[in-house]
């Protein structure tokens, strides 16, 4: 069994792991077999290789990877456990210190938890205050309802297209006489009107009937992300399959549709977004309490919060990586994206990305804190409660709950309330 050890200092807390002699050659041969099962080489089957010949193809880093992959796979649960009861910021990140024949000392390392004082926080005077739902917010949010509760009916084969018609049409772009990237298409659903398509590309498909073929000219906006696209006219092959307009459901339909959602009648389903509507409003209300209740802790005399590089190095990775994510969505290159504002990487980072993420790490730790130290805990009986009240909530079962909504959220939401409860009276 390989020899743990805990080791903590102000920055870090770390679990070393060593293994010599015997047991890390057992490692060192599991290493090799499994390597040899997999090895393959021109004249062998694979795992056939004879041990010889394999010996000679496998790489001393290779082998050595594979020994510390099975190390840390046999001991890991016992390492994590023993991090599990310290206070740490992060995940634990493995790291080989040294390696050999001989021995390995590798190590599980997370960042500790950093040192949070806050102030005497008497003096707050911060209030939550609950926006009303408007008229106009209803009706926005009925206006989507409306477009859930409908169908797509073909128009007859001798209609034209018509402004909010849905056309579903074949089409292949070029510049230059050159199809580009991303510019065809075929069985794509347009609807006419939405501006989804650049220049006045929609509004030339008007008139048109089912069957007939157009080539279309447009001109790609100067602003456009991709830099071989940009300002270039363009043609566009069109062929119209089918032309729909949209129409209410109504009877056997809308109940079906309605059923699918969940409820027994519209007025089901109005009277549950009036509900989500003021669900929403009080949520934003508390996301705005804790905001403006955190900034006025990071005022007072007393507060010392200290935030580690490597956690803000971290929110900024995984924001890069969000940002970058939606930035794909939208057909664009992140590079594209940052040539558009004459920005590097890491000048990106840095004007857009550093102080919100800062200001996370600072609003998670000051939360952590506060459940410390009003020592909030979530009891079996809290947990059955919130599942009960999401059951009545949404006309179902407590066990049909259970088995969709993940515990750890649940448990999350709890604490959140009940700290906003003990801070706002």
């Amino acid at each position: 069994m390989a020899d743990l050890k805990l080791i903590k200092n102000d920055k870090f807390i770390t679990v070393e792991i060593k293994s010599t002699g015997s047991e890390w050659k057992n490692y060192i041969e599991q290493a090799e077999n499994k390597l040899i099962e997999n090895l393959e080489l021109k004249g062998f089957r694979k795992g056939k290789v004879p041990k010889n010949i394999a010996q000679q193809n496998i790489s001393e880093d290779a082998l050595f990877n594979k020994a510390a992959d099975l190390l840390i796979d046999k001991e890991s649960n016992k390492a994590i456990e023993l991090l599990s009861k310290e206070k740490i910021a992060t995940r634990p990140n493995f790291k080989i210190i040294k390696i050999s024949r001989d021995e390995v000392e590798a190590v599980l390392e997370s960042v500790a938890m950093p040192n949070v004082k806050i102030g005497d926080r008497s003096s707050i005077k911060v209030e939550m205050k609950v926006e009303e739902v408007s008229e106009d917010e209803i009706n926005k949010e009925l206006e989507q309802l409306e477009t859930l509760l409908t169908k797509k009916v073909e128009k007859d084969g001798d209609t034209a297209i018509a402004n909010d018609d849905i056309v579903n049409l074949d089409y292949l772009g070029k510049v230059d006489g050159v199809a580009f990237e991303g510019g065809e298409a075929k069985g794509f659903d347009l609807k006419i009107g939405s501006k989804q398509f650049i220049d006045n590309f929609e509004d030339q498909l008007i008139g048109m009937k089912k069957g007939e073929e157009k080539t279309i000219t447009v001109k790609f906006p100067e602003q456009y992300p991709s830099e071989d696209l940009k300002g270039k006219e363009a043609t566009f092959d069109v062929k119209i399959n089918t032309i729909n307009t949209i129409a209410k459901l109504e009877g056997e339909e809308l109940t079906a549709k309605l059923k699918e959602f969940g409820f027994n009648s519209k007025e089901e389903l109005v009277k549950k977004i009036k509900e989500v509507a003021k669900e929403k409003k009080v949520a934003e209300a508390e996301d705005k309490y804790f905001r403006e209740y955190f900034d006025e802790i990071v005022k007072l005399e007393g507060t010392k919060i200290s935030i580690p590089d490597v956690l803000v190095e971290e929110e900024i990775q995984q924001e890069w990586k969000r940002l970058e994510a939606q930035i794909a969505q939208n057909g664009m290159k992140m590079d594209d994206y940052l040539k558009m504002l004459k920005l590097s990487k890491e000048e990106f980072k840095e004007q857009n990305l550093k102080t919100s993420s800062m200001k996370r790490i600072r609003d998670g730790l000051i939360y952590s804190k506060l459940v410390d130290e009003l020592d909030i805990k979530v009891s079996e009986e809290d947990v059955e409660k919130e599942f009960k009240n999401i059951a009545e909530k949404n006309n179902t079962n407590i066990e049909e709950v259970k088995k969709q909504v993940n515990n750890v959220s649940l448990e999350n939401n709890i604490v959140y309330q009940k700290l906003i409860e003990k801070i706002s009276k």
